[in-house]
């Protein structure tokens, strides 16, 4: 698979069959959209592209973090896809003011050469989001480019969408977002070394650094793989409040565990909220908080 991060001078030279959107979160219905394009590419003997964005326009313009998979792990599951190009779109003012007329006829005809466009029955685009569905048809109708909507994927009778999955995870739905994704609702990252609290109290973290994140704060149950062996540990995603810390950090304590890990990139699978993020009076508080989140991580892991 190809990245390609300018668009300034990009112009395929061969048709494309492609897909554009957000595609936070790459669910299942987003997988088959894939898993579609691609195909149909190698029956036209053709290339396959998926076209988003970066960073999501709901970020963008909201200028907060809903991102359910930040970008580096969106490339690492979208590799696994057999896709020929995956093309990043960087979304700032510029490319938020451009009208539905130029998205159309400068970005998916000139510049992407798109022959076959699958999108969401719910797709808008160009500034203030003026160009839907619609507009993409009559172009399609001049045979500018055959025109694929993809309808609306369920599971369970609902639909299955990176809204609902954002809020499964904000309603501690774990399983259900989880099963819509198609894997496990996992974070990840390299391990870095921190202000060493943990260890100075009894219980030592592995510290990933995050952007703050709406979907995520507080203490969760969670476990990892550390060369193939499988771990538990509780995690508080979050800021410190009881330190005053002003770092977004992804801190797990990991059970039976006394290793290295420092510059090691592991994945930390999400299993339950336990609580919120609360500040303590002190030290001594805090650790009896902590010895009270294992016990409760235990229970929800089922292990003793």
């Amino acid at each position: 698979m190809k990245i390609i991060r300018d668009i300034k001078n990009l112009n395929f030279n061969i048709p494309i069959v492609a897909s554009i959107g957000a595609f936070d979160g790459i669910h299942i219905g987003h997988q088959e959209i894939i898993s579609n394009i691609v195909q149909q590419a190698k029956i036209e003997n053709s290339k396959s592209a998926l076209i988003t964005f970066y960073p999501l326009p709901k970020v963008f313009f909201t200028r907060e973090n809903f991102e359910i998979l930040p970008i580096y792990k969106k490339i690492d599951i979208l590799s696994k896809f057999n896709l020929d190009y995956l093309v990043i779109i960087r979304f700032n003012d510029k490319f938020a003011s451009m009208t539905s007329k130029d998205f159309i006829e400068d970005l998916v005809i000139k510049k992407l050469n798109i022959k076959s466009l699958t999108v969401g029955e719910d797709f808008k685009f160009g500034h203030n989001q003026t160009g839907n569905i619609n507009e993409l048809k009559d172009y399609a109708d001049k045979g500018f480019f055959s025109l694929n909507i993809e309808r609306k994927h369920t599971l369970n009778e609902e639909r299955v969408s990176s809204s609902s999955i954002r809020k499964s995870i904000i309603d501690n739905e774990i399983l259900k977002s989880s099963k819509m994704l198609g894997r496990p609702y996992s974070i990840s990252g390299k391990i870095i070394h921190g202000d060493k609290r943990g260890s100075e109290i009894g219980f030592p973290t592995a510290n990933i650094k995050l952007k703050p994140n709406i979907l995520l704060s507080g203490v969760y149950a969670v476990f990892t793989y550390i060369d193939g062996k499988k771990y538990y540990a509780i995690a508080n995603i979050g800021y410190k409040p009881t330190f005053n810390g002003n770092t977004y950090l992804f801190e797990a304590h990991i059970f039976n565990l006394s290793n290295n890990l420092y510059g090691k990139r592991l994945e930390f699978n999400i299993v339950s909220k336990i609580r919120d993020t609360k500040k303590f009076s002190g030290i001594e508080e805090l650790k009896k908080n902590i010895k009270k989140d294992i016990n409760e991580a235990k229970k929800i892991l089922k292990i003793k």
